[in-house]
């Protein structure tokens, strides 16, 4: 199998680059007992701090020629500038996004100055994470610099953060990007972990707007929380339903060490492809064509 990582974050020491802490770590007795169960349900051990990014650079350069990765695409790598570096670093392997800010003074030209120049490859988001609607008007010259330079936008919806985060937000519901996907068609926008939560919101978005795909990325434990019945098999059936293989990408979500690359996270969902009847070519589509071929990678 061609395997394309779409979805990785780099463990920088600065996570998006500009200083704040997107998840502020609570503590209480609940929390800390999720925190644990989720680790303990996938046999991980504790994140290690970084303090040399310059080793991550190759820690994961290792691990993607150990799990025989095409590419690993760091949507969110502590800046873009720090990004640049990665990808500079080790081109052959890996790809990144820039993940600026789109409210900020300036955010179309930073991302043009990213994509046109720092080699970087996407634009990643986190919805909840944005103080202004990704629906108003002021936010426009962003998606123009997107479309014009044909790249992917990842924009992360649903809960943030695990237990103890963000549920609500006025970014928080995939719907709130409909209106953009209409008035910039040719934008493509990646919608992550199956909407997180917000799979008929998704569902909906994707039939409405050809231009939206969903990636597979995480543990996908969110599933857990749902007032009905979810599994990895029902929603890989209920995306091919709607928007077919085309549109499904896979990532792992995967980033900090000494986890590294989360191969248990491609095993459950290569699991649940095959029992829900994807074929050699379907399953093909999902882990390398469909990114690759977002990504223009030859």
């Amino acid at each position: 199998m061609k395997i394309i990582d779409s979805h990785v974050h780099f463990p920088a020491i600065d996570f998006m680059g500009d200083g704040k802490k997107t998840h502020p770590v609570q503590h209480h007795p609940w929390l800390e007992k999720e925190r644990n169960k989720w680790k303990q349900a996938w046999n991980f051990g504790d994140e290690q701090p970084v303090t040399d990014e310059g080793k991550a650079i190759e820690d994961w350069y290792f691990q993607a020629l150990k799990h025989n990765l095409d590419r690993v695409v760091f949507v969110t790598a502590g800046g873009n500038m720090l990004a640049q570096k990665i990808v500079e670093k080790h081109p052959d392997k890996f790809i990144a996004y820039a993940h600026n800010d789109p409210s900020a003074k300036g955010a179309e030209s930073e991302l043009e100055r990213a994509l046109k120049y720092g080699g970087l490859k996407g634009y990643k988001i986190l919805g909840p994470a944005v103080e202004t609607p990704l629906n108003d008007k002021s936010l426009y010259p962003v998606w123009e610099v997107a479309q014009s330079y044909d790249v992917p936008v990842l924009i992360h919806f649903g809960i943030m953060g695990g237990a103890g985060g963000t549920a609500y937000h006025v970014n928080i519901n995939p719907l709130i990007i409909h209106d953009v996907a209409k008035a910039f068609p040719n934008m493509k926008i990646i919608i992550p972990h199956f909407g997180c939560g917000y799979v008929f919101e998704t569902l909906n978005l994707c039939w409405a707007c050809p231009n939206v795909f969903i990636d597979t990325s995480g543990s996908n434990q969110w599933m857990r929380w749902m007032p009905y019945d979810v599994s990895l098999e029902s929603l890989f059936r209920k995306y091919r339903e709607t928007i077919g293989p085309e549109r499904i990408i896979f990532g792992t979500d995967s980033s900090w060490f000494p986890r590294g690359f989360t191969s248990a996270y491609l095993d459950e969902q290569l699991r649940a492809m095959i029992y829900t009847g994807f074929s050699a070519d379907d399953i093909d589509k999902v882990l390398y064509a469909n990114i690759a071929q977002l990504l223009r990678i030859r």
